[in-house]
C-alpha cells in the first residue's frame, strides 16, 4: 500500500512540475480581496432569526465576516456581488447516502446547493479512502464523508438479508476494538455499526454485544471519531442508547413509545430519519416513520438531513432532498426546523460542526443562495438556485 501511495506523489510531483513550466499556477479566487455576496436574507443554520440587507465576506476559503451589510467593511479589491434580496444559506448536507464514491453524483448534489455528502457503508477496498480524498480534490464534487464498511458480526446486518460484502465482522470486544481502529487509521471519517435484530425481515439476525457496541464507540470516541448506528425496528432504541452512539440511522418503521423517544432526547443522540426510504420500499411504514418522528420533534429531539440515497433498488431524488424535506414538514418540522437539520445538525452527525453547517466567522464558506424565501416556500424555493459557493469558490453562478 505505501508503494502504491509513494508511486501516486512521484506521478502528481511530475504533474505539478510540468505545469509549472508551461504556465504559473492560477488560484482559485484571483482577486486577493476576496468575494462579498451583500444585499440578502441570511439564514445562517443556527435556528436565529434572518437578518435583512445581511452580508458574506469570503476570504482563502473561509468566511471572515457576516452580518448585516452595514456593519462589514469591504476590501477594496474585492469582488461584490449584489444578491437583490436572495437568500444566503449554508451549503446542504445529505447525512445518510450511498454510491457517494461517484463524480456524477457528487456534482449533482454540489450543483444542487448539497456541498457535502455522507456515505455511510461502502464496499471496502485498499484504496477506498485515497478515492475519497481525490474526490474531494475536485471542488465540483460535493465534499465527501466516508464511513467505510459497516461493523457487525458475524451473519449480522447487512450480510443477512442482503448478502452483502460491505462490512467488517468482529466477534469478540477485542476484535472490535482492533478492527474500528484499523478502520479509522486507514482513513474513515466516522464509524458506522449495525444494530439490526431483524423485526421487520421477520427475522432474528445475530447483532453485537452491549460491550461490543460500547467499545467500538469508545474507541472512536477516544479518536475524535463519531459513531452512526443502523436500526430499523422501535425493540432496537435500546441498543444505541446502550451503546452510546451519536446518531441513529433511520427512523424506526415499527411504532416507538414514548419512553423510548424520550430515552434518545436525554442521550443526546441525533436521529437521521430517511424517510424517503421508506416511500420507496417501506411497504407502507412510512406514516409510522412519520408519526414517530413528530413525536420525536416534539419532545425536543434533534434531528439531521439523510435520505439514504441508492441503499435500495428505487429512484431516490439525486440533488436537493426536496422529498425528504416534504415528508419532514409532514412530521409537523418548520421550514426552520428543517433548514436547521439539514446544515447544523447534519454537520454534527459529520463531525464537522467545526467547520461546516452554519455561516458564522471562521468557518468554510459553503453556502447555497436561493431565490425567495425558504421560510415561507422551502420545497420550491430550495430548487431556485442562484449561487453555490463551495470551500469560498463560486461553482454554480444563475444569474
Amino acid at each position: 500500500m505505501r508503494q502504491y501511495k509513494l508511486i501516486f506523489t512521484l506521478i502528481a510531483l511530475l504533474f505539478l512540475f510540468q505545469t509549472a513550466c508551461d504556465e504559473p499556477m492560477q488560484a482559485p479566487v484571483t482577486n486577493q480581496g476576496g468575494i462579498v455576496l451583500r444585499n440578502g436574507l441570511l439564514i445562517d443554520g443556527t435556528g436565529k432569526d434572518p437578518v435583512e440587507d445581511a452580508a458574506v465576506l469570503i476570504q482563502n476559503g473561509r468566511i471572515r465576516a457576516v452580518g448585516r451589510d452595514s456593519d462589514i467593511s469591504t476590501p477594496d479589491n474585492a469582488t461584490v456581488v449584489d444578491l437583490e434580496g436572495a437568500t444566503l444559506l449554508p451549503g446542504f448536507i445529505n447525512a445518510h447516502v450511498h454510491n457517494g464514491f461517484s463524480q456524477y453524483n457528487l456534482r449533482a448534489w454540489a450543483r444542487a446547493g448539497v456541498t457535502t455528502v455522507r456515505d455511510v457503508g461502502a464496499y471496502y477496498h485498499s484504496t477506498l479512502f485515497q478515492t475519497r480524498d481525490d474526490l474531494n480534490s475536485d471542488n465540483e464534487n460535493a465534499r465527501l464523508v466516508a464511513a467505510g464498511p459497516m461493523v457487525t458480526v458475524p451473519g449480522g446486518y447487512p450480510i443477512v438479508p442482503w448478502g452483502a460484502a460491505s462490512a467488517y465482522t468482529v466477534s469478540t470486544v477485542y476484535e472490535a476494538s482492533q478492527e474500528v481502529a484499523g478502520i479509522i487509521d486507514d482513513g474513515a471519517d466516522m464509524i458506522k455499526i449495525a444494530l439490526e435484530r431483524g423485526d421487520v425481515f421477520g427475522l432474528e439476525i445475530p447483532v453485537l454485544t452491549n460491550d461490543m457496541a460500547a467499545e467500538i464507540v469508545r474507541v472512536a470516541h477516544a479518536r475524535e471519531t463519531v459513531v452512526s448506528a443502523h436500526i430499523l425496528a422501535a425493540r432496537d432504541i435500546e441498543l444505541a442508547i446502550a451503546a452510546g452512539v451519536d446518531d441513529i440511522a433511520h427512523m424506526v418503521q415499527t411504532y416507538a413509545t414514548a419512553g423510548q423517544i424520550d430515552q434518545v432526547v436525554q442521550a443526546g443522540i441525533t436521529w437521521v430519519p430517511t424517510l424517503e426510504l421508506y416511500y420507496h420500499v417501506g411497504y407502507g411504514t412510512l406514516n409510522i416513520a412519520i408519526s414517530n418522528l413528530t413525536q420525536f420533534v416534539a419532545a425536543g429531539g434533534r434531528v439531521a438531513m439523510g435520505t439514504d440515497y441508492d441503499g435500495y433498488n428505487a429512484r431516490f431524488e439525486l440533488g436537493m432532498p426536496i422529498l425528504e424535506i416534504g415528508f419532514m414538514a409532514d412530521a409537523g418540522m418548520t421550514p426552520m426546523e428543517i433548514i436547521v437539520a439539514g446544515t447544523k445538525n447534519a454537520a454534527r452527525v459529520c463531525n464537522l460542526e467545526r467547520d461546516l453547517g452554519t455561516l458564522e466567522t471562521g468557518k468554510i464558506a459553503d453556502i447555497l443562495v436561493v431565490n425567495g424565501n425558504p421560510l415561507e416556500d422551502i420545497e420550491s424555493v430550495l430548487t431556485d438556485v442562484r449561487l453555490v459557493v463551495h470551500n469560498g469558490i463560486i461553482i454554480v453562478d444563475n444569474n
